[in-house]
């Protein structure tokens, strides 16, 4: 019976580490995500029930919560309860009986506990503790769901102690490994983010904002390059200093965030120069908001570290037209800016035919 649990143990570990990979892999489809992460967690649930011990031609010991654990670990809820009722659809198919509801019943437990645990605040940046707790309770459900099958005996509580010690160091291997994986995948977005970013202002930087161009351009969709520079800067750094110039620009881009959508493109493209790429406006709608943006900036005060407050303007040129054409808009939106300065500044400037 021992070599048979190592043995269940070791697939457990094996194809809850390939889950893991699919819960780390980056993807614009969440939903279907957590809906194929739960019912492959289900189906490895299952696969471990096919391969248990049959203890006394009664109780099935296996280590189908271990899935659990794994989704419990990255605190996804969905796919937890759609693993738990795979795995007790499964287990019903065996019949209705005492055993199979005490099964089921021990699935969820585990599953609503690992979600309790989620709510203790202390265990959040804990990780190695939350996996603790998180193995524990399961081993706790699991010992009592095994003695409760198996009658209440000596026997029974034997067994249910001795899937405990297995099951227990397996599931604290499991937690090493995801603490191990989330660490590397959180280094890796920091990386990329740092690298994407622009840090003063935390707009995306130009090598962000020429990647997102590439992107756009395959969506054949109706699309707006706004390019942007702030009248005048030179003479604030000049006047005020780099200190009190840097501070100006992330107001600026606090200003761009409020005035923008979330799913907008905003970029610092260079020292007072800016990008915003927003998709499915007209001509007239995006020419509005354009206007707003030059009148909220024209409006607002910036206050230097002093607490002084200055009032700036931006000048903006637009390129409205096709994303399959995004180069040729972005020469455009900067020849509209030239146009823009050269008129007098602090206003906005659009090419006048859909590219």
């Amino acid at each position: 019976m021992f070599i048979s649990l190592v043995a269940n143990s070791c697939i457990a570990f094996t194809g809850i580490y390939f889950i893991s990979k699919i819960v780390n892999h980056r993807t614009n489809y969440l939903l279907l995500k957590k809906f194929f992460i739960g019912i492959l967690s289900g189906c490895l649930g299952i696969f471990l029930i096919t391969q248990g011990v049959l203890y006394e031609e009664v109780v099935k010991i296996d280590f189908r919560y271990l899935a659990l654990i794994l989704i419990g670990f990255y605190r996804l809820v969905s796919p937890l309860f759609i693993a738990a009722t795979v795995i007790s659809i499964y287990r019903f198919s065996f019949g209705l009986n005492l055993q199979s509801i005490v099964a089921c019943i021990a699935i969820f437990l585990i599953a609503i506990g690992i979600v309790m645990i989620y709510r203790i605040a202390r265990l959040e940046q804990k990780f190695l503790l939350f996996g603790i707790m998180l193995n524990l309770w399961a081993c706790l459900i699991a010992f009592f769901a095994i003695y409760t099958n198996g009658g209440f005996t000596g026997s029974a509580f034997a067994v249910g102690l001795l899937v405990v010690s297995i099951s227990f160091p397996v599931g604290l291997l499991i937690t090493f490994l995801n603490i191990d994986v989330y660490l590397i995948n959180q280094r890796v977005k920091e990386y990329k983010v740092s690298a994407e970013t622009d840090h003063l202002t935390g707009l995306a930087n130009r090598r962000a904002w020429e990647m997102q161009m590439k992107k756009f351009k395959e969506r054949a969709l109706i699309c707006n390059v706004l390019i942007l520079d702030i009248d005048h800067f030179k003479q604030i750094n000049d006047r005020f200093g780099h200190s009190n110039g840097d501070e100006i620009l992330k107001q600026f881009a606090q200003l761009l965030y409020r005035e923008t959508r979330d799913h907008d493109i905003k970029a610092r493209i260079g020292g007072e120069e800016f990008g915003i790429l927003i998709p499915m406006l007209s001509h007239s709608e995006i020419m509005n908001v354009a206007e707003r943006i030059r009148r909220s900036i024209s409006k607002h005060e910036f206050k230097l570290l002093d607490e002084r407050v200055i009032h700036i303007s931006v000048s903006i040129g637009i390129a409205n037209g096709k994303s399959e054409n995004l180069q040729h808009m972005i020469h455009l939106a900067d020849d509209c800016l030239y146009r823009a300065k050269n008129s007098g500044r602090n206003c906005t400037h659009i090419n006048e035919t859909v590219v």
